[in-house]
Protein backbone atom coordinates (compact mmCIF):
# COMPACT_ATOMS: atom_id res chain seq x y z
CA UNK A 1 0.00 0.00 0.00
CA UNK A 2 3.13 2.28 0.87
CA UNK A 3 6.04 2.90 -0.73
CA UNK A 4 7.76 4.60 -4.05
CA UNK A 5 5.81 4.64 -6.60
CA UNK A 6 7.55 4.82 -9.44
CA UNK A 7 5.38 3.90 -11.86
CA UNK A 8 1.55 5.35 -12.92
CA UNK A 9 -0.70 4.80 -15.59
CA UNK A 10 -3.00 7.08 -17.28
CA UNK A 11 -6.91 5.67 -16.78
CA UNK A 12 -8.36 5.45 -20.12
CA UNK A 13 -11.68 5.16 -21.40
CA UNK A 14 -12.09 1.94 -23.75
CA UNK A 15 -13.44 4.38 -26.72
CA UNK A 16 -12.98 4.04 -30.02
CA UNK A 17 -13.68 7.78 -29.56
CA UNK A 18 -11.79 10.64 -27.19
CA UNK A 19 -14.10 12.05 -24.70
CA UNK A 20 -15.79 14.86 -25.40
CA UNK A 21 -14.90 17.27 -23.06
CA UNK A 22 -12.11 20.61 -23.19
CA UNK A 23 -9.66 22.00 -20.99
CA UNK A 24 -10.15 25.23 -19.30
CA UNK A 25 -8.58 27.80 -21.30
CA UNK A 26 -4.97 29.08 -20.43
CA UNK A 27 -1.25 28.98 -20.91
CA UNK A 28 0.68 26.51 -18.49
CA UNK A 29 2.66 28.84 -16.16
CA UNK A 30 4.97 25.79 -15.08
CA UNK A 31 8.23 24.32 -16.14
CA UNK A 32 8.58 21.28 -18.52
CA UNK A 33 11.53 19.77 -19.49
CA UNK A 34 10.27 17.81 -23.06
CA UNK A 35 12.16 15.85 -25.84
CA UNK A 36 9.79 15.06 -29.14
CA UNK A 37 9.94 11.17 -29.66
CA UNK A 38 7.09 8.74 -31.31
CA UNK A 39 5.83 7.71 -28.23
CA UNK A 40 6.00 10.42 -25.67
CA UNK A 41 6.46 9.24 -21.48
CA UNK A 42 5.43 11.67 -19.39
CA UNK A 43 7.21 12.43 -15.83
CA UNK A 44 6.53 13.87 -12.32
CA UNK A 45 8.88 14.16 -9.97
CA UNK A 46 9.69 15.83 -6.52
CA UNK A 47 12.33 18.07 -7.26
CA UNK A 48 11.33 20.37 -4.70
CA UNK A 49 10.29 19.92 -1.18
CA UNK A 50 7.80 22.41 -0.29
CA UNK A 51 5.79 25.23 -2.03
CA UNK A 52 5.10 28.04 -1.01
CA UNK A 53 1.63 29.13 -1.28
CA UNK A 54 0.09 32.23 -2.83
CA UNK A 55 -2.05 34.86 -1.19
CA UNK A 56 -5.81 33.16 -2.12
CA UNK A 57 -7.94 36.31 -0.62
CA UNK A 58 -9.81 35.94 -3.69
CA UNK A 59 -9.86 39.56 -4.42
CA UNK A 60 -7.58 39.04 -7.11
CA UNK A 61 -5.71 36.93 -9.47
CA UNK A 62 -2.95 34.71 -7.30
CA UNK A 63 0.26 34.78 -8.98
CA UNK A 64 2.15 31.31 -9.85
CA UNK A 65 3.01 29.32 -6.98
CA UNK A 66 6.70 29.08 -5.79
CA UNK A 67 8.62 25.82 -4.82
CA UNK A 68 11.23 25.65 -2.27
CA UNK A 69 14.00 23.11 -1.24
CA UNK A 70 15.50 21.87 -4.21
CA UNK A 71 16.69 18.04 -3.86
CA UNK A 72 19.65 16.62 -5.65
CA UNK A 73 18.49 13.25 -5.15
CA UNK A 74 15.05 13.36 -6.74
CA UNK A 75 17.06 15.56 -9.88
CA UNK A 76 19.08 12.11 -10.02
CA UNK A 77 16.18 10.16 -10.32
CA UNK A 78 14.89 12.83 -12.84
CA UNK A 79 18.29 12.38 -14.64
CA UNK A 80 17.81 8.10 -14.20
CA UNK A 81 14.51 8.40 -16.43
CA UNK A 82 16.33 10.33 -19.36
CA UNK A 83 19.79 8.31 -18.84
CA UNK A 84 17.09 4.84 -19.62
CA UNK A 85 14.90 6.61 -22.38
CA UNK A 86 18.43 7.17 -23.84
CA UNK A 87 19.80 3.62 -23.68
CA UNK A 88 16.34 2.07 -25.51
CA UNK A 89 16.77 4.80 -28.10
CA UNK A 90 20.17 3.07 -29.02
CA UNK A 91 19.10 0.11 -28.48
CA UNK A 92 18.48 -1.83 -31.92
CA UNK A 93 16.71 -5.21 -30.49
CA UNK A 94 14.01 -2.84 -28.45
CA UNK A 95 11.22 -1.07 -30.11
CA UNK A 96 13.57 -0.84 -33.31
CA UNK A 97 12.28 2.15 -35.38
CA UNK A 98 10.79 3.60 -32.69
CA UNK A 99 12.13 6.97 -30.20
CA UNK A 100 11.09 7.27 -27.02
CA UNK A 101 10.45 11.03 -26.15
CA UNK A 102 9.50 13.31 -22.75
CA UNK A 103 7.74 15.23 -20.84
CA UNK A 104 8.62 16.23 -16.96
CA UNK A 105 7.08 18.30 -14.27
CA UNK A 106 7.90 19.11 -10.89
CA UNK A 107 5.41 17.78 -8.26
CA UNK A 108 6.63 20.14 -5.75
CA UNK A 109 6.41 17.52 -3.12
CA UNK A 110 2.67 18.48 -2.79
CA UNK A 111 -0.60 17.00 -3.95
CA UNK A 112 -2.14 20.16 -5.19
CA UNK A 113 0.88 20.58 -7.48
CA UNK A 114 0.99 17.35 -8.32
CA UNK A 115 -2.09 17.19 -9.35
CA UNK A 116 -2.06 20.38 -11.51
CA UNK A 117 1.03 19.04 -13.42
CA UNK A 118 -0.71 15.86 -13.81
CA UNK A 119 -3.26 18.07 -16.20
CA UNK A 120 -0.54 19.45 -17.59
CA UNK A 121 0.53 16.26 -18.89
CA UNK A 122 -2.90 15.18 -20.26
CA UNK A 123 -2.56 18.58 -22.58
CA UNK A 124 -1.83 17.68 -26.21
CA UNK A 125 -0.08 20.37 -27.12
CA UNK A 126 -1.95 21.37 -30.67
CA UNK A 127 -4.52 22.70 -31.64
CA UNK A 128 -6.41 19.32 -33.22
CA UNK A 129 -6.24 17.74 -29.82
CA UNK A 130 -7.08 20.65 -27.10
CA UNK A 131 -10.86 20.20 -27.29
CA UNK A 132 -10.27 16.65 -26.06
CA UNK A 133 -8.64 15.34 -22.76
CA UNK A 134 -6.49 12.90 -24.24
CA UNK A 135 -3.20 13.96 -24.22
CA UNK A 136 -0.20 12.68 -26.02
CA UNK A 137 1.18 11.00 -23.02
CA UNK A 138 -0.23 8.10 -21.72
CA UNK A 139 2.10 6.37 -19.56
CA UNK A 140 4.11 8.56 -16.73
CA UNK A 141 7.34 7.27 -14.71
CA UNK A 142 6.75 9.03 -11.44
CA UNK A 143 7.01 10.44 -8.12
CA UNK A 144 8.41 8.36 -5.22
CA UNK A 145 5.76 10.05 -3.19
CA UNK A 146 3.32 7.98 -2.05
CA UNK A 147 1.70 10.47 -0.30
CA UNK A 148 1.20 12.16 -4.20
CA UNK A 149 0.11 8.96 -5.83
CA UNK A 150 -2.70 9.30 -3.84
CA UNK A 151 -3.23 12.63 -4.60
CA UNK A 152 -2.92 11.78 -8.61
CA UNK A 153 -4.98 8.04 -8.02
CA UNK A 154 -8.65 8.67 -9.38
CA UNK A 155 -6.60 10.64 -12.64
CA UNK A 156 -3.41 8.49 -12.93
CA UNK A 157 -3.68 4.72 -12.52
CA UNK A 158 -0.83 3.45 -10.18
CA UNK A 159 0.63 -0.02 -8.93
CA UNK A 160 1.11 0.04 -5.26
CA UNK A 161 4.17 -1.93 -3.71
CA UNK A 162 2.06 -3.48 -0.01
CA UNK A 163 4.96 -3.02 2.26
CA UNK A 164 1.89 -2.75 4.59
CA UNK A 165 2.26 -6.52 5.24
CA UNK A 166 5.96 -6.95 5.13
CA UNK A 167 5.66 -4.56 8.37
CA UNK A 168 3.00 -6.74 9.86
CA UNK A 169 5.94 -9.87 9.55
CA UNK A 170 7.82 -7.55 11.25
CA UNK A 171 5.74 -6.70 14.75
CA UNK A 172 4.78 -11.04 14.80
CA UNK A 173 8.38 -12.14 14.31
CA UNK A 174 9.52 -10.57 17.26
CA UNK A 175 6.41 -10.72 18.98
CA UNK A 176 5.77 -7.27 19.98
CA UNK A 177 2.21 -6.68 21.28
CA UNK A 178 2.04 -3.20 22.53
CA UNK A 179 2.67 -0.68 20.10
CA UNK A 180 1.76 3.05 18.94
CA UNK A 181 1.21 4.42 15.16
CA UNK A 182 1.77 8.27 14.41
CA UNK A 183 0.88 8.93 10.28
CA UNK A 184 0.60 11.65 8.25
CA UNK A 185 -3.09 13.48 8.08
CA UNK A 186 -3.58 12.48 4.38
CA UNK A 187 -5.53 9.53 2.96
CA UNK A 188 -2.71 7.87 2.01
CA UNK A 189 -0.64 7.54 4.84
CA UNK A 190 -3.53 7.09 7.12
CA UNK A 191 -4.96 4.48 4.76
CA UNK A 192 -1.82 2.41 5.33
CA UNK A 193 -1.60 3.32 9.14
CA UNK A 194 -5.30 1.84 9.00
CA UNK A 195 -4.40 -1.47 7.31
CA UNK A 196 -1.56 -1.43 9.82
CA UNK A 197 -3.57 -1.39 12.57
CA UNK A 198 -5.98 -3.68 11.28
CA UNK A 199 -4.00 -6.43 10.16
CA UNK A 200 -2.23 -6.25 13.92
CA UNK A 201 -4.71 -6.57 15.94
CA UNK A 202 -6.22 -9.59 14.17
CA UNK A 203 -2.63 -10.92 15.50
CA UNK A 204 -3.99 -10.05 19.55
CA UNK A 205 -1.48 -6.96 19.01
CA UNK A 206 -2.51 -3.76 20.82
CA UNK A 207 -2.29 -0.85 18.97
CA UNK A 208 -2.28 2.00 22.05
CA UNK A 209 -2.47 5.27 20.43
CA UNK A 210 -2.54 6.39 16.81
CA UNK A 211 -1.89 9.92 16.40
CA UNK A 212 -1.69 12.08 13.05
CA UNK A 213 1.02 14.69 12.25
CA UNK A 214 -0.98 17.81 11.59
CA UNK A 215 0.51 19.49 8.00
CA UNK A 216 1.21 22.99 9.79
CA UNK A 217 3.83 21.21 12.47
CA UNK A 218 1.80 23.85 15.03
CA UNK A 219 3.99 23.05 18.22
CA UNK A 220 1.21 22.39 20.72
CA UNK A 221 -0.48 19.92 18.62
CA UNK A 222 3.57 18.03 18.23
CA UNK A 223 3.99 18.37 22.18
CA UNK A 224 0.89 16.55 22.72
CA UNK A 225 1.50 13.62 19.94
CA UNK A 226 5.39 13.06 22.06
CA UNK A 227 3.22 13.59 25.62
CA UNK A 228 0.66 10.59 24.29
CA UNK A 229 3.59 8.60 23.33
CA UNK A 230 5.30 8.81 25.97
CA UNK A 231 1.94 8.18 28.48
CA UNK A 232 0.75 5.29 26.32
CA UNK A 233 4.09 2.79 27.15
CA UNK A 234 3.94 1.61 24.09
CA UNK A 235 7.89 0.80 23.48
CA UNK A 236 7.77 0.28 19.52
CA UNK A 237 6.01 3.09 17.66
CA UNK A 238 5.44 2.79 13.65
CA UNK A 239 5.42 6.24 11.63
CA UNK A 240 3.93 6.40 8.09
CA UNK A 241 5.20 9.33 7.36
CA UNK A 242 7.25 11.71 4.74
CA UNK A 243 10.43 12.33 5.82
CA UNK A 244 9.77 16.59 6.48
CA UNK A 245 6.94 15.19 8.64
CA UNK A 246 9.02 12.95 10.17
CA UNK A 247 12.03 15.53 11.19
CA UNK A 248 9.17 17.45 13.13
CA UNK A 249 8.53 14.85 14.73
CA UNK A 250 11.80 13.96 16.23
CA UNK A 251 12.60 17.97 17.04
CA UNK A 252 9.77 17.49 19.14
CA UNK A 253 10.73 13.92 20.60
CA UNK A 254 14.56 15.92 21.17
CA UNK A 255 12.69 18.78 22.91
CA UNK A 256 11.17 16.27 25.34
CA UNK A 257 13.87 13.89 25.83
CA UNK A 258 11.92 10.38 25.22
CA UNK A 259 14.16 7.79 24.84
CA UNK A 260 13.98 4.27 24.72
CA UNK A 261 11.40 3.97 21.74
CA UNK A 262 11.77 1.13 19.17
CA UNK A 263 10.70 3.34 15.95
CA UNK A 264 9.16 1.16 12.98
CA UNK A 265 9.82 3.02 9.54
CA UNK A 266 7.82 3.31 6.60
CA UNK A 267 9.27 3.38 3.36
CA UNK A 268 9.25 7.06 2.32
CA UNK A 269 11.89 7.65 5.41
CA UNK A 270 13.82 4.18 5.60
CA UNK A 271 16.97 5.69 4.00
CA UNK A 272 16.10 9.35 4.43
CA UNK A 273 19.20 11.55 4.36
CA UNK A 274 17.72 14.32 6.80
CA UNK A 275 17.23 11.53 9.48
CA UNK A 276 20.44 9.41 8.96
CA UNK A 277 23.26 12.09 8.55
CA UNK A 278 22.13 15.08 11.75
CA UNK A 279 24.03 13.73 14.81
CA UNK A 280 21.41 15.12 16.66
CA UNK A 281 18.83 12.31 15.65
CA UNK A 282 21.79 9.89 16.48
CA UNK A 283 20.56 8.92 20.17
CA UNK A 284 17.11 8.33 19.21
CA UNK A 285 16.77 6.50 16.11
CA UNK A 286 19.57 4.65 16.75
CA UNK A 287 18.55 0.78 15.94
CA UNK A 288 15.69 1.65 13.92
CA UNK A 289 14.10 -0.68 11.88
CA UNK A 290 12.42 -0.53 8.36
CA UNK A 291 11.99 -1.51 5.49
CA UNK A 292 13.44 -0.10 1.78
CA UNK A 293 13.30 -0.69 -1.97
CA UNK A 294 15.85 -3.47 -2.57
CA UNK A 295 19.26 -1.97 -3.81
CA UNK A 296 21.19 -2.26 -6.68
CA UNK A 297 24.88 -1.99 -6.27
CA UNK A 298 26.05 -0.90 -9.42
CA UNK A 299 24.35 0.78 -13.33
CA UNK A 300 26.97 0.67 -16.07
CA UNK A 301 26.79 4.11 -17.76
CA UNK A 302 24.90 6.01 -15.15
CA UNK A 303 27.41 7.65 -13.26
CA UNK A 304 29.27 9.28 -15.64
CA UNK A 305 25.74 10.40 -17.40
CA UNK A 306 25.14 11.79 -14.88
CA UNK A 307 28.89 13.77 -14.47
CA UNK A 308 28.38 14.76 -17.87
CA UNK A 309 25.87 17.39 -16.95
CA UNK A 310 26.76 21.46 -17.63
CA UNK A 311 24.85 24.21 -18.29
CA UNK A 312 27.33 26.00 -20.75
CA UNK A 313 27.73 22.84 -22.86
CA UNK A 314 26.11 23.69 -26.21
CA UNK A 315 24.54 20.44 -26.52
CA UNK A 316 22.99 20.62 -22.71
CA UNK A 317 18.76 19.70 -23.47
CA UNK A 318 16.64 23.07 -22.73
CA UNK A 319 16.39 21.58 -18.80
CA UNK A 320 14.37 24.37 -16.14
CA UNK A 321 15.76 22.40 -13.57
CA UNK A 322 19.60 22.14 -14.75
CA UNK A 323 20.41 25.77 -12.82
CA UNK A 324 18.74 25.35 -9.93
CA UNK A 325 20.58 22.22 -9.47
CA UNK A 326 23.58 23.70 -10.53
CA UNK A 327 23.51 26.77 -8.36
CA UNK A 328 22.20 24.82 -5.20
CA UNK A 329 25.73 22.04 -5.73
CA UNK A 330 27.91 24.91 -6.37
CA UNK A 331 26.74 27.46 -4.12
CA UNK A 332 26.81 30.21 -7.30
CA UNK A 333 24.21 32.12 -9.28
CA UNK A 334 23.76 31.93 -13.39
CA UNK A 335 22.43 34.88 -12.98
CA UNK A 336 25.40 36.87 -12.54
CA UNK A 337 24.58 39.91 -13.64
CA UNK A 338 21.62 40.19 -11.47
CA UNK A 339 23.61 39.62 -8.54
CA UNK A 340 26.95 41.13 -8.82
CA UNK A 341 27.40 43.74 -5.51
CA UNK A 342 24.06 42.36 -3.92
CA UNK A 343 24.12 41.37 -0.14
CA UNK A 344 23.30 38.31 0.75
CA UNK A 345 23.23 36.88 -2.99
CA UNK A 346 25.17 33.66 -4.39
CA UNK A 347 28.41 34.85 -5.99
CA UNK A 348 28.54 34.43 -9.56
CA UNK A 349 29.46 31.23 -11.22
CA UNK A 350 32.59 30.66 -12.83
CA UNK A 351 32.21 28.49 -15.75
CA UNK A 352 34.89 26.03 -14.36
CA UNK A 353 32.82 24.50 -12.35
CA UNK A 354 32.45 20.45 -13.38
CA UNK A 355 30.50 17.72 -11.62
CA UNK A 356 33.11 14.73 -11.60
CA UNK A 357 34.82 17.24 -8.58
CA UNK A 358 31.91 16.80 -6.45
CA UNK A 359 30.57 14.22 -4.45
CA UNK A 360 26.79 14.90 -2.98
CA UNK A 361 24.32 12.81 -2.83
CA UNK A 362 22.97 13.43 -6.85
CA UNK A 363 26.81 12.23 -7.77
CA UNK A 364 26.31 9.19 -5.30
CA UNK A 365 25.52 5.73 -7.09
CA UNK A 366 26.79 3.30 -5.02
CA UNK A 367 23.18 2.59 -3.34
CA UNK A 368 20.96 2.77 -5.67
CA UNK A 369 17.03 2.04 -4.44
CA UNK A 370 14.67 4.57 -6.19
CA UNK A 371 17.10 5.56 -8.91
CA UNK A 372 16.58 1.36 -9.88
CA UNK A 373 13.01 1.58 -9.40
CA UNK A 374 12.50 4.36 -11.95
CA UNK A 375 15.41 2.94 -14.50
CA UNK A 376 13.13 -0.56 -14.01
CA UNK A 377 9.87 1.11 -14.42
CA UNK A 378 10.88 2.52 -18.07
CA UNK A 379 12.03 -0.34 -19.26
CA UNK A 380 8.62 -1.73 -18.38
CA UNK A 381 6.96 0.86 -20.58
CA UNK A 382 9.46 -0.10 -23.22
CA UNK A 383 8.83 -3.94 -23.30
CA UNK A 384 5.19 -3.32 -23.13
CA UNK A 385 5.26 -1.19 -26.35
CA UNK A 386 7.83 -3.72 -28.02
CA UNK A 387 5.08 -6.16 -27.15
CA UNK A 388 2.10 -3.99 -28.77
CA UNK A 389 4.70 -3.39 -31.96
CA UNK A 390 5.02 -7.01 -32.54
CA UNK A 391 1.59 -8.01 -32.14
CA UNK A 392 0.47 -10.65 -34.68
CA UNK A 393 -2.99 -8.79 -36.44
CA UNK A 394 -4.21 -11.97 -37.13
CA UNK A 395 -4.32 -13.36 -33.82
CA UNK A 396 -3.79 -10.67 -31.43
CA UNK A 397 -2.00 -11.32 -27.94
CA UNK A 398 -4.45 -11.68 -26.22
CA UNK A 399 -7.80 -14.14 -26.82
CA UNK A 400 -10.94 -11.51 -27.93
CA UNK A 401 -8.47 -8.77 -27.99
CA UNK A 402 -7.15 -7.57 -31.36
CA UNK A 403 -4.02 -5.83 -32.26
CA UNK A 404 -3.93 -2.15 -30.87
CA UNK A 405 -3.70 0.54 -33.42
CA UNK A 406 0.11 1.01 -33.17
CA UNK A 407 0.25 4.80 -34.40
CA UNK A 408 -2.62 6.02 -31.30
CA UNK A 409 -1.91 3.29 -28.46
CA UNK A 410 -4.87 4.16 -25.93
CA UNK A 411 -3.83 4.47 -22.43
CA UNK A 412 -6.03 0.86 -21.17
CA UNK A 413 -4.25 -0.80 -23.83
CA UNK A 414 -1.06 0.06 -22.57
CA UNK A 415 -2.16 -0.91 -19.39
CA UNK A 416 -3.15 -4.28 -20.06
CA UNK A 417 0.42 -5.01 -21.78
CA UNK A 418 1.97 -3.86 -18.81
CA UNK A 419 0.34 -6.44 -16.51
CA UNK A 420 2.17 -9.14 -18.81
CA UNK A 421 5.26 -7.33 -19.18
CA UNK A 422 8.13 -10.23 -17.49
CA UNK A 423 11.74 -9.54 -18.17
CA UNK A 424 15.01 -10.32 -16.23
CA UNK A 425 18.07 -7.79 -16.24
CA UNK A 426 21.18 -7.85 -14.25
CA UNK A 427 19.15 -5.69 -11.85
CA UNK A 428 16.26 -8.34 -11.64
CA UNK A 429 13.15 -9.63 -12.72
CA UNK A 430 10.08 -7.22 -13.64
CA UNK A 431 6.97 -8.44 -13.57
CA UNK A 432 3.66 -7.61 -12.18
CA UNK A 433 0.80 -9.78 -10.64
CA UNK A 434 -2.67 -9.97 -11.74
CA UNK A 435 -3.64 -6.44 -9.51
CA UNK A 436 -0.78 -5.11 -11.63
CA UNK A 437 1.57 -4.84 -7.87
CA UNK A 438 5.29 -5.86 -8.73
CA UNK A 439 6.81 -9.05 -6.25
CA UNK A 440 7.26 -7.27 -2.83
CA UNK A 441 10.75 -7.23 -2.41
CA UNK A 442 12.40 -5.20 0.15
CA UNK A 443 15.53 -4.58 2.02
CA UNK A 444 15.27 -4.68 6.31
CA UNK A 445 17.23 -1.89 7.18
CA UNK A 446 18.67 -1.59 10.68
CA UNK A 447 20.32 2.05 12.17
CA UNK A 448 23.33 1.38 12.92
CA UNK A 449 25.86 3.34 14.90
CA UNK A 450 29.07 3.19 12.68
CA UNK A 451 32.67 2.99 13.89
CA UNK A 452 33.96 6.41 13.30
CA UNK A 453 30.19 7.54 14.84
CA UNK A 454 28.39 8.57 11.77
CA UNK A 455 25.07 7.01 11.52
CA UNK A 456 24.93 3.83 9.34
CA UNK A 457 21.90 2.29 7.04
CA UNK A 458 22.69 -1.38 7.11
CA UNK A 459 21.08 -4.33 5.97
CA UNK A 460 19.87 -6.45 8.48
CA UNK A 461 22.53 -8.11 10.55
CA UNK A 462 25.19 -5.81 9.80
CA UNK A 463 27.24 -3.93 12.84
CA UNK A 464 29.80 -1.40 13.40
CA UNK A 465 31.88 -3.02 11.13
CA UNK A 466 30.04 -2.22 7.75
CA UNK A 467 30.21 1.08 5.67
CA UNK A 468 27.01 0.81 4.02
CA UNK A 469 26.16 4.28 2.50
CA UNK A 470 23.58 6.65 4.17
CA UNK A 471 21.28 7.09 1.42
CA UNK A 472 18.02 6.38 -0.67
CA UNK A 473 19.51 6.34 -4.02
Amino acid sequence: MLGSELLYLVAAQAQSKPPQCSLIAGASTLPVLQKPGDVMLGGLFSLHESVLEPDLSFTFKPVSTRCTGFSLRTYRWMQTMLFTIDEINRNDRLLPNVTLGYKIYDSCSAPNHALRASVELMRAGDEENERSCGGLVSVVIGDGSSALSEAVARFLGVFHIPQVNALVLLIQHFGWTWVGVVADDDANHLGGAHTFTEEVQKLSVCVALYETIPKNHEKSAMASIVARIRSSGAGVVLVFALEQNVVALFDEVLRQGLSGVQWLTSEAWTTAFVLSTPPRFLPILQGTLGFAIRRIVHMPGLHEFLLNLNPSKPDTPQDPFLPLFWEEVFGCSLQDALVKGVPGMKPPCSGSEKLNNTWNIYTDVSQLRVTSNAYKAVYAVAHALHAIKSCEKVKGNFPLTPCPDTDRIQPWQLLNYLKHVEFSSSYGEVKFDKNGDPPAVYDLINWQLGAEGGDLLCLAGCGPSHTTPTDDA
